[in-house]
């Protein structure tokens, strides 16, 4: 960890180069010796091997204006691509823009000597960057110097296409004539406004905004390369998946072949257990280049055993080579948990997993390893299938997705926020890991609330203030992806969620009691982060899952029928202010004919009259809305927006319907024992989805 001192005088220089322009960075800089962060220094310059005659005069005044800030390394290979022609070079910046421009390595800058930008030229970058090793060149961000006189909103308008493509700093050759030299920091601050680099939902498919997850990934194609399998298990949107796809990048980098099964896909869970092995040797000949075959592997699990045997190992042998297949949601074809019923309750588990362990322990030069990867390791935990050894107990190391540590969330919220024009404080870094634990998605949620809320005057710090505003203002969609990893848990693993219902309720003795039962309980709970153990006692991961945990499992009880009615007043009330706010949300987004036109088909001919004038501000207001309840639940209908994988449109307007029917003032007293239910399970599935966390 940088010292303190050290940090804030970063932040110091990073002000002074925005409101002070650079040559007042430069001068800070030597005051404040930035020597201490590195061993050696890097001073600006070219060179002394620098191939300066592969470059038009034009590009040489560019290479030499960049020198005074930037040590001008190496010139690329020379890029064609149909008939253009692109030249590259490295530079690496010096102690200054290194500390302002969040990078440390190597930087490539590409020229694109033509009067109109093509995307085939981001192709070249790309092709540029392959040329040299990961560990010398950022990916993250490049920079492009073309002859396209609107190259700023082509690249803009190319960016907004892929949200997920490096950073792009793109300047005109003629930018190069200017007489000082902010205009290289200039064109940094100009690309702040482009994309919302926190705001990804997908996993991530490229390494330049993955965070945190290098050793994990590393850990797995070592085991790949001496022989061995390999588990790795989280919770949903935990970064399973974008790490899956960081290995095959990084296997295919050295060497290895790779072959990836999405077991969440009926194409895959649909076959049985023959079927699926000759669909792995069809893959693995694919991979490999090998010529297509016609293959059938027989019908009885002898046979199918015996030539999955024979034809994979002539695959392998032929190719002179080992394969890696990695299982995505492998829960998908285990017992118990399996989305195909032969899987789930048959015998094709059992089949299946004896027939690859015996390939995998046969003597054979070459051989397939396998990465396991889902949510549980239920599947190489159990002793026995169907009353048979397991043939993969304990066939891999279990490994759980790790949540970030300090540092590597203040990377990932520093350096993309610096892209965005966004000055994460210390103080507001903590704040985020405190709140999320390091959970990578709902740390880029909450950051891409703040960007949202953020004026675009920018750049800008951002407040411990303003974050936890905007956190308010995200609470319910992350309130929501929290209740949909309660919800995997009690679907599929109910010991795991009787343990966090047992946690909330201080059920010390109860927790430990299960915990000695099964230790993997426990193991598990750590695993995914929503628990940590400090000494001989057990808490909660992080404060966000604390408080959805406890939202969820921790009920006043209905002492008596008074009780009982004032509970449902107060849970109505509050539901009722919170869906208000969420339509109100909803009707910021309407131009004002539409609003017109939704209010008018949510209300009867009189309240249209009475009505008819009626702002989006007043018609939710949560002090003095004249609308009714009933007519709420029309204008949700009408959104369409509030419907969840967990509950429906229908079944959000049911809930609404059971509430407003449950009134103490629209029914009798008594509230029989079947009602009372009925009407809770509406106020829960209403509450997971407009309520933010307490």
């Amino acid at each position: 960890m940088r010292p303190r001192n050290l940090l804030s005088r970063n932040q110091e220089l990073r002000q002074l180069l925005r409101y002070g322009g650079l040559a007042a960075t430069i001068h800070a800089t030597s005051a404040f010796q930035l020597r201490e962060k590195f061993s050696m220094a890097t001073n600006p310059g070219v060179n002394s091997n620098f191939q300066m005659i592969t470059f038009t005069p034009a590009e040489r005044q560019a290479i030499m204006r960049l020198s005074r800030h930037f040590y001008i390394t190496r010139a690329a290979d020379t890029i064609t691509i149909g008939n253009s022609t692109y030249r590259a070079f490295l530079m690496r910046p010096t102690e200054a823009v290194s500390t302002v421009l969040n990078v440390e390595r190597e930087i490539v800058v590409l020229f694109s000597d033509y009067e109109t930008f093509e995307s085939r030229t981001l192709r070249a970058i790309d092709m540029v960057c392959d040329q040299f090793d990961d560990v010398r060149v950022d990916r993250s961000l490049r920079f492009l110097i073309s002859r396209d006189k609107q190259i700023e909103s082509s690249i803009r308008h190319y960016l907004s296409q892929d949200p997920e493509y490096p950073i792009v700093i793109p300047f005109n050759y003629d930018d190069f004539h200017a007489s000082n030299e902010d205009f290289i920091f200039n064109a940094v601050r100009r690309n702040y406004l482009i994309r919302d680099l926190f705001g990804y939902q997908s996993p991530l498919k490229h390494e330049y905004f993955f965070f945190g997850r290098q050793k994990l990934v590393e850990h797995v194609i070592d085991l790949h390369k001496s022989g061995q399998n390999s588990g790795l298990f989280g919770l949903r949107k935990s970064g399973k998946t974008s790490t899956i796809y960081a290995i095959q990048r990084r296997a295919k980098a050295t060497g290895c072949r790779t072959i990836l099964v999405d077991c969440q896909d009926p194409a895959i869970h649909a076959k049985r257990f023959g079927p699926l092995l000759q669909y792995l040797v069809t893959e693995v000949r694919r991979e490999l280049n090998l010529r297509k075959l016609d293959i059938d592997l027989g019908s009885s699990p002898d046979k199918i055993s015996e030539n999955f045997r024979r034809l994979m190992n002539d695959a392998l042998a032929t190719a002179d080579t080992d394969v890696l297949i990695i299982f995505d949601e492998i829960e998908n074809i285990s017992p118990k948990t399996a989305a195909s019923a032969h899987w789930r309750e048959s015998d094709d588990a059992l089949l299946f997993w004896q027939t690859v362990r015996s390939f995998f322990q046969s003597p054979r030069k070459h051989k397939l390893s396998f990465c396991f990867v889902g949510t549980n390791p239920h599947l190489i935990e159990m002793t026995k299938l169907h009353e048979i050894d397991n043939p993969v107990y304990l066939f891999a190391p279990k490994t759980f997705i790790p949540m970030l540590s300090p540092a590597e969330t203040s990377e990932l919220v520093t350096r993309l926020g610096y892209f965005m024009g966004l000055d994460f404080e210390a103080s507001v870094v903590s704040y985020i890991h405190q709140r999320f634990g390091g959970h990578p998605f709902f740390i880029r949620q909450l950051c891409s609330q703040i960007h949202k809320k953020t004026s675009l005057n920018r750049p800008r710090g951002v407040s411990l203030a303003a974050c936890k505003e905007a956190e308010r203002d995200a609470g319910a969609d992350i309130h929501g992806y929290l209740n949909e990893i309660l919800s995997t848990l009690k679907k599929f693993y109910p010991d795991e969620h009787s343990m966090l219902e047992y946690l909330a309720k201080s059920d010390v003795a109860t927790f430990t009691d299960l915990y000695r039962y099964n230790p993997a309980y426990v193991e598990h709970l750590i695993g995914y982060g929503l628990v940590v153990r400090r000494g001989d006692d057990y808490e909660f991961g992080f404060d966000a899952i604390a408080v959805s945990v406890k939202a969820n499992f921790i009920k006043p009880p209905a002492s008596d029928l008074d009780e009982r009615w004032r509970q449902i007043g107060s849970r109505r009330n509050r539901l009722e202010e919170e869906i208000r706010t969420a339509l109100y949300r909803w009707s910021s987004r309407l131009s004002s004919e539409e609003w017109a036109a939704a209010l008018d088909s949510s209300l009867s001919a009189k309240r249209r009259t009475e009505l008819s004038s009626i702002g989006r501000r007043e018609a939710f207001s949560r002090n003095n809305s004249p609308l009714y309840f009933m007519e709420i639940l029309k204008l949700v209908q009408l959104s369409g927006e509030f419907s969840t994988g967990a509950a429906s449109q229908s079944e959000v307007a049911s809930a609404m319907d059971e509430v407003n029917k449950k009134r103490a003032d629209a029914h009798a007293k008594e509230i029989s024992e079947p009602e009372y239910k009925k009407l809770v399970a509406a106020f829960e599935l209403l509450e997971d989805i407009f309520l933010p966390p307490a």
